[in-house]
Parts: C-alpha cells; sequence; structure tokens
C-alpha cells in the first residue's frame, strides 16, 4: 500500500520511554503527507497533558488544544475516549487509516468508521496482560473493549506471536486479519564506539520504566556481590518511574552510592549517544505470571544490541531464547545468583563478550523499524 497520499491518524497512549508509539510517530511524519497523532498520557507518568499533533509533508503545522492529565486513570480513560471522539467529529477530511495504539483508542476510530469519518481501523496491540485490573468490573470492561476492538477493526497489529496467538485463540479472529509488527530500532541515530573501549569499560546500563516488574531491585542487590569480582563496575540506571524512590533507597541501604548511579531520563537521541560507550545492557524482568512482559516484544533489549551491549536477561519474554541460542548475552532466572554470575561472565570474559557483541550487531540489522512498517504497510488485508 501506498500511504504518501493516505490521511492517516495514530491515536496512543504514552509515557516517558521510546517504543513503538515514538516509532510510528516518527516513520508517519517521513511517509506521509498528511498526518496527524495524539498521544494521550497514562496517569502514573509526569507528562501534564494530551498532545494533538498535524504534520504536512513532514512538517509541524497545528498543534490542537488538548486536556491536562489527570491522576485517576479510569477518569483520564473517559476523557481521551471522548477527546478522541469529538476530534474525529471536528475533522473535515476523512481519515484514510486510523491506527489505534490500545484497544481504546481503536474503539475510538471504529466509532470514527461508523459515522463514515474513517475509512479503515488498525488495531495496533503493544502489550497484553492475562488480568489487567485487579477490580473485578474494570477487568470486564477492558476485556469487553478488547473483544470489540479485535472483531470491528480492519487489521490487527500484533507486537508478538504470543500477542497474536492469544487474540486468535480467544476471540476467533482469523489469522489472515492478524499480522505480527514487533519492535525495531533505528540504528542511524547510534553514536560509533570501538572494540576496544568496549573491553576497557565495566560499566552495566539498565534503561527501563522503573516499576516493580522489571527488577531494577534484583540488580541493586547483585551490585553487592559483583563488585567483589570487579571493582571497577558501575550500574547506570536511566528512566524514572513509581519505583524510584525505594530503589535509591535501597542503594542508600546497601551503601552502594559509589557504584550505582540514577541518571534521570534520556530522550531517545541522547540515550543512543550516551550507552553505546558502555559494556553491558541489563533486562531482569521478574517472572510474573501476570507482566506484559511475557507476552511483549520489549523494546529495550533489542535496543541495547543495536548500540551494541551484550545483554544479561532473565528467561521471561521470547527474545530471551534468540538471545541464548545465538548468543547475544546471558540469559538467567529471576534470582540473584545466577544474575551476578551473568553479569560477571560478561565483565570478565573478553573472548565470549566478543562473540556476543557481533551477533548483537548482526541480529540489529535486521530490525530497522522503516523496514518493519513498510513491510506492514506493504502487505494490505481485503
Amino acid at each position: 500500500m501506498d500511504i504518501k497520499n493516505k490521511f492517516i491518524l495514530e491515536s496512543a497512549h504514552i509515557t516517558e520511554v521510546y517504543g513503538p508509539v515514538q516509532a510510528l510517530k516518527n516513520y508517519l511524519i517521513k511517509r506521509t503527507d498528511n498526518f496527524i497523532f495524539i498521544g494521550h498520557p497514562f496517569s502514573y507518568t509526569k507528562i501534564k497533558n494530551s498532545i494533538a499533533e498535524k504534520f504536512l509533508k513532514g512538517e509541524k503545522i497545528k498543534e490542537y488544544k488538548t486536556h491536562k492529565r489527570s491522576n485517576a486513570q479510569f477518569f483520564q480513560w473517559i476523557k481521551d475516549f471522548f477527546y478522541n471522539v469529538f476530534f474525529i467529529l471536528n475533522l473535515k477530511e476523512k481519515i484514510d487509516i486510523f491506527i489505534g495504539i490500545d484497544n481504546l483508542n481503536a474503539l475510538t476510530g471504529i466509532i470514527g468508521k461508523k459515522i463514515r469519518k474513517i475509512e479503515r481501523v488498525i488495531y495496533y496491540v503493544i502489550d497484553h496482560t492475562p488480568k489487567r485490573f485487579k477490580n473485578p468490573f474494570f477487568n470486564f470492561l477492558y476485556e469487553y473493549a478488547d473483544k470489540v476492538a479485535c472483531e470491528k477493526s480492519d487489521e490487527i497489529w500484533a507486537l508478538s506471536k504470543r500477542i497474536a496467538d492469544v487474540k486468535k485463540e480467544k476471540f476467533k479472529i482469523s489469522e489472515k486479519k492478524i499480522k505480527i509488527v514487533p519492535v525495531g530500532v533505528e540504528l542511524s541515530k547510534v553514536d560509533k564506539y570501538t572494540l576496544d573501549e568496549k573491553l576497557k569499560s565495566k560499566s552495566i546500563v539498565f534503561v527501563s520504566y522503573l516499576d516493580e516488574t522489571k527488577g531494577c531491585q534484583l540488580m541493586i542487590d547483585a551490585m553487592a556481590e559483583i563488585i567483589q569480582e570487579c571493582k571497577e563496575v558501575k550500574l547506570l540506571i536511566i528512566g524514572t518511574g513509581p519505583y524510584e524512590e525505594k530503589l535509591k533507597e535501597q542503594v542508600k541501604n546497601l551503601k552502594l552510592e559509589n557504584y550505582v548511579k540514577f541518571l534521570g531520563t534520556m530522550d531517545h537521541d541522547n540515550l543512543f549517544k550516551f550507552i553505546p560507550h558502555h559494556r553491558i545492557g541489563i533486562a531482569s524482568y521478574m517472572d510474573d505470571p501476570n507482566s506484559y512482559t511475557y507476552y511483549a516484544d520489549p523494546t529495550k533489549p533489542k535496543e541495547y544490541f543495536a548500540c551494541g551491549l551484550p545483554v544479561v536477561i532473565t528467561d521471561i519474554p521470547w527474545i530471551a531464547e534468540e538471545i541464548k541460542k545465538r548468543p547475544m548475552g546471558v540469559v538467567c532466572k529471576y534470582n540473584k545468583e545466577e544474575l551476578v554470575n551473568a553479569c560477571v561472565k560478561l565483565l570478565k570474559d573478553d573472548e565470549f563478550y566478543k562473540i556476543c557483541l557481533k551477533n548483537a550487531e548482526e541480529f540489529s540489522k535486521e530490525l530497522l523499524w522503516d523496514r518493519i512498517y513498510d513491510e506492514a504497510f506493504g502487505k494490505e488485508i481485503k
């Protein structure tokens, strides 16, 4: 499908972390002449309000007035839903393709199609968990919205095969309706590095939204033993989130202030200039049956590869199998002893490290965002 002359609207919920939402936005700014992006912050982020931007031939020409973020997520979603509906109603032009990232946004596109303001709706599913909410009523609403979004959208883009399989089985969705559109990387942003500086470096990078499920607390625990094997080691934590203060307190209690540094958030361009000059990337996801990570295609391991960082990862997401097979790092269980051993191996075994680095560099060449989205748009579902 040639999308250059299509009017496309992408609507998504956003955090401070770069991922498929932002990658698709950047792709569409380049690839289509007429594009609108709507981004609604989750209530737990520090982003103050929703954004709506119109782009014409790659240039932003208008920014629409939007609503402020609510601290209560349910009320935030209600506001987001009605904002999208009224925004679509007030557009003078008909939208050729509406891409809703998550089921709430997809539902607004389906309503827009019903009233003939939208030609085609794509439901882009970038996460999944068997139980979204503890509150059974909220969980019922979410599941119903997901069912309608799957059944009524024209296409479903699933971030991983695990997500695609769940949607097909749960809602009896035809395989022809679903495309797997995995996470990619932007290699053009990566700062140049050398093998020599990699081998000299003893710094470990942990890039993540800081909530409990990302497992940063286990990595901090492991540092007390890792420094016994490698005195020069440093753990650099990049990101923010609701668990940040507890992690800082943990570092203080363990007297690791000289070894663990919190660097806050970095915009994506600066991140790709900074992390290539370090040695290892960490993805220590918790083993939680309701975790998003098991079903998703996490962004961070692939971005580590793109930046030349072999990875230490727990055996939760599907990418762990690929890392083990090539190898591109070390896969371990979610326990301190295995995490310590994995980090020490990549810090001290230079020959193994060089093998992992070469494999990571080769693998990342297959993951260009532009190539992934070219393929997604190139195979139209009838």
